[in-house]
């Protein structure tokens, strides 16, 4: 069987809308398996996969993941499929994300015959990536780690997408975003000194020395730089160092939601004077549904998350719609539009198993979607970070700043985004 044979056939002939659509899926590997199909047009449907972990510790997000891939699905399913086919998704468990069963998942994947590939995560080793570029479709991913980077740049691979900006960014972006405020005389530090706690995860201690590196080189002090064994809940001994010498910030790279909202409520029971800040983790549901008032106060970001804007709202309101709950701040809305962006590239090239030339278009794209644009640096094909790359808004991810207020996620930075303005923790 042909690699086009695999894809249902689907030729230049092809002809029909371009639009995003309904669930169409399945899982295969790891659990139960089913079969759902919606919409679309005539012909045999086209298979997408996902790489999501649906079972274990990253359930919360990869439940984001698979149903911002399954409101695309539908849509485009909806207004006519890609060039007349309707899309149909299919799912495999990555479970707790070790490399081999990222490795098993593309395999799996692969062996479907499927068009694209949209995951959450990757390995931190890129074990999976020679998987993936043997096959030659394209493969996006949200996982925000420059090693993947660099491998995709190192190895020449011209199909792996890596559509958000790495996590090298979050360190200055804070740093960034700090002085604004005590610039803007919204934050006096009761000291020029921080708290870096971090996750033994590659990707975490990346992020916490680049913090402490960057406020380093601020004159600050770093009182306090302590890595933990995720996941964790019982926040007791750190929370026992900061209040001996407290810092004027506390920067938590740990990402685990439950992780982070029972750090929140330890703290909450006897706050020293120090901002906080948290990595990542309150955008999922999972983490005000845990910390609850406690969490009001804290400061995350992400380099990739739903805008509040008329695009942004519109996939909150279908999302609200189709699942009955409020939609996270980043996975579900990425992988949404990243279908969209699979879908424009495969009908220009006018027949998705044609991946050189869906790769080609890929490389030329400009989507504006619900978390902003997309556009690939070449060699790395990373997506590209405002304001801390370009200043053009249009052509770039917005890197997004957001405070929790009275249970409510509101975005505090960057400009033209903003929707509410930083209000002190009251516990300052």
């Amino acid at each position: 069987m042909t690699r086009r044979q695999m894809l249902t056939g689907v030729g230049a002939a092809a002809v029909g809308g371009l639009v995003v659509g309904g669930v169409g899926g399945y899982v295969i590997g790891g659990g139960d398996e089913g079969t759902t199909t919606s919409g679309g047009g005539g012909g045999e449907p086209i298979k997408i996969g996902s790489a999501s972990p649906v079972s274990g510790a990253y359930a919360g997000d990869g439940q984001e993941m698979t149903r911002g891939q399954e409101l695309a699905v539908e849509a485009i399913n909806g207004n006519g499929g890609v060039l007349g086919h309707s899309l149909e998704l299919v799912v495999a468990d990555v479970e707790d994300l070790a490399p081999e069963k990222m490795v098993n998942a593309a395999r799996r994947l692969t062996n479907e015959g499927v068009a694209a590939v949209f995951s959450g995560y990757t390995s931190t080793s890129s074990t999976e990536y020679d998987v993936y570029a043997e096959y030659g479709a394209p493969m996006f991913h949200l996982n925000t780690f420059q090693p993947n980077a660099d491998y995709v740049a190192d190895n020449q691979i011209p199909n792996i997408y890596h559509s958000c900006p790495t996590e090298v960014w979050y360190g200055p972006g804070f740093i960034l975003f700090m002085q604004r405020l005590i610039d803007g005389g919204m934050w006096q530090p009761s000291s020029e000194s921080v708290a870096v706690i971090t996750s033994n995860d590659p990707y975490s201690i990346t992020i916490a020395q680049t913090v402490r590196e960057g406020i380093q080189s601020l004159g600050w002090e770093v009182k306090l730089y302590e890595q933990v064994t995720a996941p964790l809940t019982e926040w007791g001994p750190v929370l026992a160092k900061v209040r001996a010498d407290p810092p004027g910030l506390i920067f938590h790279a740990d990402y685990i939601p439950g992780d982070l909202a029972s750090f929140q409520q330890q703290f909450r029971s006897d706050p020293t004077q120090s901002l906080m800040y948290q990595q990542y983790g309150p955008s999922i549901p999972e983490y005000l549904e845990l910390a609850g008032q406690d969490a009001d106060g804290v400061i995350w970001s992400t380099v990739i998350g739903t805008l509040p804007d008329e695009i942004g709202q519109a996939f909150k309101d279908a999302y609200r719609e189709k699942f009955g709950a409020e939609a996270g701040l980043s996975q579900a809305g990425g992988q949404y539009d990243l279908v969209h962006v699979w879908a424009q590239a495969a009908a220009m090239a006018g027949d998705p198993a044609d991946f050189e030339q869906v790769n080609v278009n890929l490389k030329r794209t400009i989507y504006r979607g619900v978390s902003g644009t997309y556009r690939y640096k070449p060699g790395e094909l990373t997506a590209i970070p405002y304001p801390d790359a370009v200043s053009d808004p249009s052509l770039g991810m917005p890197h997004l700043t957001f405070q929790i207020q009275n249970q409510q996620q509101v975005l505090v930075d960057p400009q033209p985004y903003v929707q509410g303005e930083f209000q002190l923790p009251e516990w300052l």
